[in-house]
């Protein structure tokens, strides 16, 4: 059993619909950010750094226990620990590291940059307007990248998917002006929504 400790946030959202996807027993403990939950001094032993979400997974490697934070290691230890949504073959694995890379160290950072500009207490509105204009730019390259693919690392679901679902997600519903207006990025969108593993994975209720 995984002991996953999260909140509906784009990491917390793309870990939960990884572990749905991946078959993998867990247990949901929802962190109240509001109440700063994750600053507490009992979360602070699983994750040093107060950052959701954090993965205690109770049966890991040897049946020892692994506790893991960083929404993207999750995902990898998710997708190796069942065997799936990760390509096999070379060519595809080489294929897949540029997609998986882009929504962890780009997309990711650049719509956190916008909602953290938007809780600034005096919001800079040419910081905030940068980081949208930056954020809908990579949106048009993955458009363009997806009129000629099904799916973000080629013809197969992969992690990949799971990791810029969760932030586009997000994206649509809280700053729909940077996220809309993309067709392939829409019907790609629309896929991935329907699968009863995201929709499982998005139900923090």
């Amino acid at each position: 059993m995984i002991d996953l400790y999260a909140a509906p946030t784009t990491n917390g959202l793309r870990a939960k619909i990884t572990l749905e996807e991946c078959g993998l027993d867990y247990r949901l403990c929802k962190v109240n950010m509001k109440e700063r939950e994750h600053k507490s001094p009992e979360f602070l032993t699983m994750n040093p750094m107060g950052m959701t979400p954090v993965i205690v997974d109770h049966d890991g490697p040897d049946g020892t226990a692994v506790t893991m934070a960083q929404s993207i290691a999750i995902l990898f230890y998710a997708a190796e620990k069942s065997g799936r949504f990760l390509p096999s073959d070379p060519g595809g694995r080489a294929k897949f590291w540029d997609p998986m890379m882009n929504t962890a160290t780009d997309i990711g950072p650049t719509y956190g940059a916008v909602a953290f500009i938007s809780r600034w207490p005096t919001e800079n509105a040419d910081a905030k307007e940068n980081f949208q204009q930056r954020f809908r730019d990579y949106c048009g390259v993955w458009d363009a990248k997806l009129a000629d693919q099904r799916y973000c690392a080629g013809d197969e679901v992969t992690i990949a998917d799971f990791s810029f679902f969760g932030i586009f997600a997000r994206a649509q519903s809280t700053y729909a002006e940077m996220a809309t207006g993309f067709t392939n990025l829409d019907r790609w969108y629309g896929e991935i929504a329907a699968r009863p593993g995201v929709q499982k994975g998005m139900n923090f209720d």
